[in-house]
């Protein structure tokens, strides 16, 4: 019966767990899907997208976190400039460079929309959606900056450690993107992973004093290897966790100025709560690890020092020390010999020094096991998700009246659809910005015939999936003339300007 437990526990209950892992690798396999055919005339054949992911990646971790600034999209071209000529052997001319460059970057955005990952969740058995950015953006005096998130940091770091620095420094980095985006749930399973590294640390420096104790070489090569990639970061490391533990205080200090009564400020300050505690364990096992691993350098000159001494004492010959003495004729040597013989220390002292230590020793005590309760995750809805949304109900509406209106005219211009719905809805309606971007997606095609987009089973605009909903005009094709853009322009509410077209209805 156990056993079907854990089985059955494996499979329903870790599921999302094992999901929410699994989302920070979905965006790169989907990136590496992309294929650059539409720049075989530049000679892009050859161009991984695989490969362009992770080194893109490797910069803005380089540039955010080790030099500690975000990136501007001039120093992503510039780096992107010459990946494709030191990893691809591309020189490509300024223009298609520009497009291939462009392209890229567009993937990694995602086009300013985050991946999302779709999944079964058995507990509540219903679909759920997880998010994940590879890049982040704000707006700073009118300049854009970018920088890598969390995840991507987490992502990477799962791929490979970063050789060139510490693992602690590492996570502490991503530690701080976590607070910063007030993760704080996920900022405690990054320190937990933190602890988890200085064992690590002193289970090595373990090892070096066993090995130091059988093989003075081999353990001098051991307790160098351990100082190279280990002990030389600590002073960077004491810098970050004092770096995030002020991160932490300046988030306890936000929250008096939220609504102390609602639920999610008792949720915040828990998971802050807990956070900081984390931290402070790691803060102290580090600490720990500080003095041992100077113990242990103190240890290691000992062992040096006193394997020399022993190795600058010969061997003592009898033999031919007597037949010196004899081919000498000197009995003064023998005086020599065995006078440090007569005056040896036989007497054995206990140091009293050691004795205070024992009557002081304190045994540590053992850990107790603390027993953590399932709390139910809420469905979290983002704002992303409500601007999809909203997006997605205005561009129905649109179409509707739009289809509605193609129906009953054989030939009109926008102008006059505009009048139509300044009569219906008055003219704030035209202060919506949705109203625009309806157009610009639409006008990315000419020619639209509904029952030939419902048929088929890609889509090649965005619209098209809004307009094969609308069932009851499968019957409607029209075109889309483009007006000329100086000439023929149309002011709304006395702020917008927007190009007339003219619709066509095909019978």
């Amino acid at each position: 019966m156990t056993s079907e437990h854990v089985f059955l526990n494996d499979i329903i209950s870790d599921h999302r767990e094992r999901m929410l892992n699994l989302k920070k690798y979905y965006p790169f396999f989907k990136l590496a899907e992309i294929s650059f055919s539409q720049f075989k005339e530049a000679g892009c054949e050859l161009l991984d997208m695989g490969y362009i992911t992770m080194a893109i990646l490797r910069f803005f971790i380089e540039e955010n976190n080790f030099k500690e600034k975000e990136i501007t999209y001039g120093e992503y071209v510039e780096f992107m400039t010459n990946c494709l000529k030191r990893d691809f052997g591309l020189n490509l001319l300024p223009q298609d460079n520009k497009a291939v460059i462009d392209y890229i970057f567009d993937k990694i955005k995602n086009e300013g929309k985050p991946f999302t990952f779709e999944y079964f969740d058995p507990l509540d058995k219903k679909k759920r959606v997880s998010r994940m950015k590879l890049i982040e953006s704000k707006i700073v005096d009118n300049t854009v900056w970018y920088s890598i998130s969390s995840d991507a940091i987490e992502f990477y770091l799962d791929t490979k450690e970063i050789k060139d620095e510490s693992k602690i420094s590492v996570e502490q980095l991503l530690l701080e993107k976590m607070i910063k985006s007030k993760n704080f749930k996920g900022g405690t399973e990054v320190v937990k992973r933190i602890n988890s590294e200085v064992n690590k640390m002193q289970y090595r420096k373990n090892e070096v004093v066993a090995i130091l104790s059988n093989d003075v070489f081999a353990g001098i090569e051991a307790y160098e290897d351990f100082v190279d990639s280990g002990m030389r970061w600590f002073e960077d490391e004491q810098k970050l966790f004092v770096k995030n533990m002020e991160l932490i205080e300046a988030a306890l200090n936000k929250t008096e100025f939220e609504d102390t009564n609602s639920e999610s400020y008792y949720r915040t300050v828990k998971e802050i709560y807990e956070l900081e505690t984390e931290l402070k364990v790691a803060i102290n096992k580090h600490s720990e690890l500080l003095r041992a691993c100077t113990d242990l350098q103190i240890l290691t000159d000992q062992i040096i020092k006193r394997n020399k001494l022993s190795r600058l004492r010969t061997g003592f010959n009898f033999n031919n020390s007597l037949n010196d003495i004899i081919k000498h004729d000197d009995a003064q040597v023998l005086v020599d010999l065995l006078n440090p013989m007569m005056s040896l220390n036989i007497k054995k002292n206990f140091n009293l020094i050691s004795i205070d230590d024992i009557l002081t020793y304190r045994p540590q005590k053992p850990e107790t096991v603390e027993r953590i309760k399932a709390v139910k995750q809420e469905n979290i809805v983002f704002e992303d998700e409500l601007e999809d949304e909203r997006i997605k109900a205005n561009y129905h509406f649109f179409m509707k009246h739009l289809l509605q209106y193609i129906s009953k005219h054989k030939e009109f211009t926008l102008a006059e659809f505009n009048d139509y719905l300044m009569k219906r809805y008055s003219e704030d309606i035209f202060r919506n910005g949705d109203y625009y971007s309806f157009f610009i997606h639409l006008c990315q095609k000419t020619f639209y015939r509904l029952k030939d987009i419902k048929e088929q089973e890609l889509r090649e605009t965005f619209l098209e999936e809004i307009l094969k909903d609308n069932t009851e005009y499968m019957d409607i094709a029209f075109s889309i003339v483009m007006g000329e853009e100086d000439a023929n322009t149309i002011k709304l509410c006395d702020l917008f300007e927007i190009t007339n077209i003219t619709f066509v209805r095909e019978d």
